[in-house]
């Protein structure tokens, strides 16, 4: 690729860009699978028949599908979703004609280790959760939460996380149509920016007292980017397991800044986080040395020096609004749905 003019782009490896006089050219690679992005015909032909001269290629035509991930073009928006892949694995699972659940994990429900042991040993559960694992990662962050907490118990589980996995699969039985859609804009939330997050977390869990964080960047009226997963050490209270939430969403906004200013997209205001947490908040907006604070890492404390530089903005959401509550814990059906849709989540 560099043969041909195009430079590796810093914030993603996968990612080539040839800079031309009115525009840019990007070349995105996923192991032997290619996505050309042209601003006309004339310039993805003369691309693709550069390319022929240096490797063997087949032109596939106008994308519709890569890794598993359907794409379906619109006038001005596009959309992602993995229907055939839900559909595959309902089939394996003899779920195909389930009974469709209105969320994907029941927020009743007790999720707790095999301690006495003879649970299920063979790797059909573990399979299971691998398949929906990667809908998690590439089109469905409405079942990241639920995903994340049964794949704790993959090591040995109970007839009540087998059954809680079969929930999923009713829950995708009756949305496996969903997809993310996102809208040709300019700006977000607003004011000038290409993309804004929210952030949140569940303060501890019953096996091993750690929180869970989650946070998601929406551009274009859907999510870009999304994570639900257990922090790394014990926080001592929902403010301290707040802060680190917001400063591991800072870390991917910054990331997210880098690569759209790479690929040409300015963004000129600080990227707004949303969280609900007013103690999480006013600690990363004013730090202060305090009793009840002194003990956090000072890697989380990085989100200071952020804010203050004006990389970011904190904001304030109240819970009702904060789409990151679908990623840190189980919802009842009116405020799941409605978070869904705040992600961007459709018919697709």
């Amino acid at each position: 690729m560099c043969k041909l003019g195009f430079e590796l782009l810093k914030s993603d490896p996968c990612a080539y860009m040839h800079c031309r006089t009115g525009g840019a050219d990007i070349v995105t690679i996923w192991i032997d699978d290619l996505l050309l992005f042209m601003e006309s015909d004339e310039l993805m032909s003369k691309l693709a028949a550069n390319m022929h001269e240096k490797f063997e290629l087949t032109d596939m035509g106008e994308p519709s599908k890569i890794v598993r991930i359907e794409i379906t073009q619109g006038q001005d928006s596009i959309t992602i979703s993995q229907t055939k892949y839900i559909e595959a694995i309902l089939e394996r699972e003899g779920m195909r004609n389930a009974h469709p659940v209105k969320t994907p994990l029941d927020h009743k429900i007790s999720l707790v280790p095999n301690c006495e042991g003879g649970g299920n040993c063979s790797n059909s559960y573990a399979q299971l959760i691998g398949s929906l694992m990667y809908l998690t990662t590439a089109t469905r962050p409405d079942i990241a939460f639920a995903i994340h907490r049964l794949a704790a118990f993959t090591a040995n589980p109970t007839k009540v996380h087998e059954l809680a996995a079969k929930r999923i699969l009713r829950y995708l039985a009756g949305t496996k149509d969903y997809g993310i859609t996102y809208r040709k804009q300019t700006t977000d939330l607003q004011g000038e920016n290409l993309f804004y997050g929210y952030a949140d977390a569940g303060y501890g869990n019953q096996e091993e007292y750690r929180s869970t964080l989650g946070y998601a960047f929406i551009s274009g009226g859907g999510a870009i980017m999304w994570r639900s997963q257990k922090q790394i050490s014990i926080a001592l209270s929902s403010t301290e397991a707040e802060y680190v939430a917001l400063s591991e969403a800072m870390h991917e906004a910054l990331w997210l800044k880098s690569l759209y200013e790479e690929l040409g997209f300015i963004q000129k205001d600080p990227v707004p986080v949303l969280g609900d947490n007013n103690g999480s908040i006013a600690m990363a907006k004013n730090p202060q040395f305090h009793k009840r604070s002194k003990h956090i890492a000072i890697r989380w404390h990085f989100i200071q020096e952020k804010y203050h530089e004006k990389a970011i903005e904190i904001i304030d959401v109240h819970d009702p609004q904060n789409m990151a509550d679908i990623l840190m814990k189980a919802l009842i059906p009116d405020v799941h749905s409605r978070h869904t849709t705040g992600l961007g989540l459709h018919l697709a």
